[in-house]
């Protein structure tokens, strides 16, 4: 590749997965792409800021190493005030951390030396993007961009517990413990829901899962309809479960027949707007940017991605 090429690293995504693999990163990735730039994350969202600077500077490609939420922050990076940095600009990913998810959606490789032949052959796509409205946990404003999942309610309590866990036996572990230990306290909440002018209702649930890709909650897969370039979200209402019925139907998170519940229900929409009387939080693609209430919009073929 003859084009500037930035390599943003997070070095303690997946349990420090860029310390133990470094030898073998620098031999795959530095063997295929040869002269690129590296930067190293020191702290949460300083992968925003490299990643605009870069853009700023006429980086082309920006390859976000780490997980979900390293992703998640190299995407901001690739917007400010509503616009792109760098429209012509390219998204790659060369993933090592926890979740994981996104690149499940993409059939993304893996294996380090795949991953940089990959984005050597540099073929691309343009893929929608998220961009979410709420409030932060001390009520102030906040506006995100994701590219994968956002989910109000459960699933925001699980991830803040699966952050503050240990990784160490793997992201199938820490996110099924940390769903185990958040159903053990969490009680669904009423919220009002709006999607397009196709649906209004305000209901008990457990989840409202807001999907551009398929997988969510390390290796979840929850919207398996869904696709990143078809211009809409595909909306997961999980309804009023109680724990026994949860426990019961584990599997079908992970096999794909979620949608199937009679408690369940699956839509289709460009915005969508939710709002609670009560504390209802969110994650984004594994992030945690505040609580209800909260708009998703979706930009459609927002960014481009080397897959």
């Amino acid at each position: 590749m003859n084009q500037k090429i930035k390599l943003i690293i997070n070095p303690v995504a997946g349990n420090n997965a860029f310390q133990k693999a470094k030898d073998e990163f620098h031999q795959a990735v530095f063997a295929l792409l040869g002269d690129v730039s590296t930067a190293f994350t020191t702290a949460v969202g300083e992968a925003t800021r490299l990643a605009q600077n870069a853009l700023r500077d006429g980086y082309r490609t920006i390859v976000a190493v780490g997980g979900d939420g390293t992703i998640n922050e190299v995407v901001n990076g690739f917007f400010e005030d509503g616009r792109p940095v760098s429209p012509e600009a390219e998204l790659a990913v060369i993933s090592m951390g926890t979740g994981g998810d996104w690149v499940k959606t993409l059939e993304l490789p893996e294996e380090l030396h795949e991953a940089a032949k990959r984005i050597a052959e540099g073929r691309t796509k343009l893929c929608d993007v998220g961009l979410l409205t709420c409030r932060s946990s001390d009520d102030r404003p906040v506006q995100r961009y994701f590219i994968n999942i956002a989910d109000a309610g459960f699933g925001g309590t699980m991830v803040e517990r699966v952050n503050q866990s240990t990784k160490a036996l793997g992201q199938f572990f820490a996110y099924l413990i940390g769903l185990l230990r958040t159903l053990a306290v969490y009680k669904n909440k009423p919220v009002e829901i709006q999607v397009d002018d196709v649906f209004h209702a305000t209901q008990v649930v457990n989840s409202v899962v807001v999907a551009n890709g398929q997988f969510f909650g390390g290796g979840m897969w929850v919207a398996p309809e869904a696709k990143l370039d078809d211009g809409l979200f595909d909306v997961v209402i999980i309804g009023d479960v109680n724990r026994a019925e949860v426990l019961a139907n584990t599997h079908r998170l992970y096999n794909g027949t979620l949608g199937r519940h009679h408690k369940v229900t699956t839509l289709r929409g460009k915005e969508i707007t939710l709002r609670s009387e009560h504390d209802v939080y969110i994650e984004a693609d594994g992030e945690l940017p505040g609580k209800l209430p909260a708009k998703f919009q979706l930009i459609p073929t927002a960014l481009r991605i080397i897959c």
